[in-house]
């Protein structure tokens, strides 16, 4: 197999669980919220936006596909400067993110993705990225346990010891290092992740793709009939800052579509539209919210229980 087909084959298959993720969180959703948008940008690739934009029940949503291309690789994408940065190369992959209207939903962050340098013309250097992580309001730690049980499944399916070192590198990378807090109670998340082969990375890429989704969707089956007060909206818009802080200032998808030129909308369909800066809100936090508190400022090993 060629170069370019190899390319297009990896990026079909990434468009494939773009297609199947669309599919199964839609029936949440009014169909005429759902604003679908295929988008061409030259001299940097293709993809589509599936966004829902203050809709029934999400405030925003986006499933985002995308196959980009260029000739210097930006140091985002691989942590620190290194040869791979200076090559032409390829990148494509799949980012999710849920900001639901009911504060007893969390939101929840899910990428997947594939990049690969090259040198005359051949493929140089392949790896895989991604992960998942949750960011709840209202703290029912029956979800964590579920949330990382999922995560750590998926790790299995290709190698059991992936789950500890994907949860904290999850831990470390989601931090707002200026609130020294967590953005939320975290999951997986691995970069430069070199496959056994090319087959094994695009299955770990599928398995947490299903993950995340089965295991979000039970979360949204078991909570989207609860009620909530007016405290619990001001609440969740207040920690919803925390989450723009992060994407803002830290996020290294956020800063690689920047530095790659990318389509502005789709980098940033991520951030929230209902959303506050509350001054010192959280001196006076209520007994429910404190108990968040304690896991968003110190990890914990929800399924052991330490």
């Amino acid at each position: 197999m060629n170069t370019e087909d190899k390319t297009n084959q990896i990026a079909d298959f990434f468009s494939e669980l773009h297609k199947n993720l669309h599919s199964k969180i839609r029936p949440y959703e009014d169909s005429n919220f759902f604003i679908e948008d295929e988008w061409k940008k030259e001299n940097l690739g293709r993809g589509t936006s599936i966004v829902v934009d203050q809709g029934s029940f999400f405030d925003k949503a986006g499933i985002n596909f995308s196959r980009i291309s260029g000739e210097s690789l930006p140091i985002s994408s691989v942590g620190n400067k290194d040869n791979s940065v200076d090559m032409p190369f390829f990148a494509t992959g799949v980012s999710v993110v849920f900001h639901p209207n009911n504060p007893n939903i969390p939101t929840a962050h899910l990428n997947v993705r594939y990049f690969c340098t090259f040198k005359d013309g051949q493929i140089f250097e392949e790896w895989f990225g991604g992960g998942f992580d949750l960011t709840p309001y209202v703290l029912f730690e029956e979800d964590c346990i579920n949330w990382h049980k999922a995560a750590k499944k998926a790790c299995d399916s290709t190698n059991e010891k992936l789950y500890k070192a994907f949860k904290k590198n999850c831990d470390e990378y989601f931090f707002i290092k200026h609130r020294k807090e967590h953005r939320g109670i975290g999951g997986i998340f691995y970069e430069k992740y070199k496959a056994e082969s090319l087959d094994d990375g695009l299955k770990l890429s599928q398995d947490v793709c299903e993950a995340f989704t089965n295991s979000y969707i039970e979360i949204i089956e078991k909570r989207k009939n609860l009620e909530f007060e007016e405290r619990d909206k001001e609440f969740q818009k207040f920690r919803r800052g925390r989450y723009v802080e992060f994407n803002l200032v830290y996020d290294r998808g956020t800063l690689f579509g920047l530095q790659t030129g990318g389509r502005i909308e789709s980098i940033l369909m991520s951030l929230p539209n209902d959303v506050a800066w509350r001054y010192k809100f959280d001196d006076n936090l209520t007994e429910k919210e404190k108990n968040l508190y304690k896991f968003v400022r110190e990890p914990k090993d929800w399924i052991d229980g330490t």
